[in-house]
Formats: structure tokens, sequence, C-alpha cells
């Protein structure tokens, strides 16, 4: 299959067939969420693997507001932003490349003041731009899962504290989103796209 084609056949799938997801299947999807592009190769993505039918069911319920269809899906990933690791990786790798001397002058002005915003930013405006390299991630990961025969659909409707408690995640580490991961039993047709002269600016 090739990346094109995992692509195009990619759904969010909400039906699952009882069958679970392996290790090996598990260990692959992984494996593409860690070799995803991130900004300064900070790589602040996390994941709790959620597979005990209880945690499952639980999900389905409060947590993510009734999403019943959860409670059939083999596994869900608990994706989460290791935000203080993105902001000591990201400067240790942009102070790597400020001290490397192989930047021009200008590329170097354009790290320092990457490194002061860095620094001194809000941690929402952090936890969003960690929270946008998880999404880099995770997009890797649901192709990868297509390739494999499996189904997957982005959760980003829950409740984060809930989850937070329920799996032990620290308080400063927020949950991006949850992946619903599975073998598909639905095969839903494309959901509209706009034509790409309607995407261009």
């Amino acid at each position: 299959m090739t990346v094109k084609e995992a692509i195009a056949a990619r759904r969010s799938i909400r039906k699952f067939t009882d069958q679970p997801v392996s290790e090996e299947q598990m260990a692959m999807l992984l494996e593409a969420a860690r070799s995803a592009p991130s900004s300064t190769n900070c790589q602040p993505w996390r994941f709790k693997v959620v597979t005990a039918r209880e945690d499952i069911q639980w999900l389905s319920g409060a947590p993510t507001k009734g999403q019943r269809w959860i409670a059939g899906t083999g596994a869900v990933l608990v994706c989460c932003a290791d935000v203080q690791r993105f902001i000591e990786d990201s400067a240790t790798n942009v102070r790597f490349l400020r001290d490397s001397g192989m930047l021009p002058p200008e590329m170097l002005e354009g790290l320092n003041e990457y490194l002061s915003r860095a620094e001194n930013a809000q941690p929402e405006v952090l936890r969003w731009a960690a929270a946008a390299n998880c999404a880099i991630a995770l997009t890797q990961v649901m192709l990868q899962a297509v390739e494999l025969g499996l189904g997957t659909c982005w959760v980003g409707m829950f409740d984060e504290a809930a989850v937070k408690e329920r799996f032990q995640i620290p308080e400063a580490m927020p949950v991006v989103a949850l992946l619903a991961v599975g073998h598909p039993a639905e095969n839903p047709e494309q959901r509209p796209r706009k034509d790409v002269k309607d995407i261009l600016l």
C-alpha cells in the first residue's frame, strides 16, 4: 500500500469487531508515532495505551460525554504532550544549532528569537505548540493503521481531569486527544472534501 492509498482509504471508524489489536500491531503504530517529525526534533508526544475492557468501557461513558461507540474499540491511545520536556528539548536543540557555527547570521537571529519566545511563552501557548506536534504523530499512527487493516477515530471531546486521574497522568502533561483503534466493522464512504481550489489562498 502506498502513502497515497492509505490517505485515500483512511476513515473515522466507530464500529469495530471483537478482534483485539495485537501487540505487534500496537508496536507498529507506536513506531509510526515515534518516527514523526517535530519542531526542533523535540518529540513531545507521550502515550498511554489502554486495552483493559473496564477502562475502555469507562471511557465510553461520562468521560467522553457518552460516546458509547468507544466501548467496542480494541484499544485507546491517550496522547499527551510533555510540555516541560518540549521546552527543555527545544531549547537544547536550538542552542545546538545556534552554537554549531554552520548557520548564517539571519538564521541565528531567528533562532535566538525563537528561543526567547519559547522561554517566555504563556503555558497555554506552549500547550498548543506541543499539541500541534502531537497531532503530526497521531496522523502517522492513523495512516499506519490503515496499512495494518485497522480503523481509528480521533476523539477530541473528553473530560481531561477525569482521564488524567484514571490513568495517573501528570497534571502538567495535557491530554491532546484520545485515539480509538480497532478492527473495523464498517466501511463508510468518504465524507465530502473541499476542492483544491477552495483551500488555496
